[in-house]
């Protein structure tokens, strides 16, 4: 499998991913998501709406993967905020 990011993804400071990336998807700093990650998926509700491992959600657009802070356990919900990087941050990339 090759690991590869879509277009508008962003992976936060020391975080990393062994699985391919769709579309506008995000990892929150400080989180490595690796293909037998067990996820917790979150639904539009906020409700708790099963597990996979993150192999299965390989090159789906429009996620985001963050670490809950009481349980330490990896979820994954839509992203459905649009992002844009600050361009005066950025001009220097």
């Amino acid at each position: 499998v090759v690991i590869s990011l879509g277009e508008g993804c962003l992976i936060g400071a020391n975080a990393g991913v062994g699985i391919p990336l769709g579309d506008r998807c995000t990892i929150e700093a400080g989180l490595y998501v690796t293909a037998g990650s067990v996820v917790t998926l979150i639904d539009s509700a906020g409700a708790i709406a099963g597990t996979c491992k993150a192999r299965e959600l390989a090159g789906k657009p429009d996620l985001l993967f963050r670490r809950h802070s009481k349980t330490g356990a990896i979820e994954c919900l839509t992203n459905q905020s649009a992002i844009e990087l600050n361009e005066a941050l950025h001009k220097h990339n």
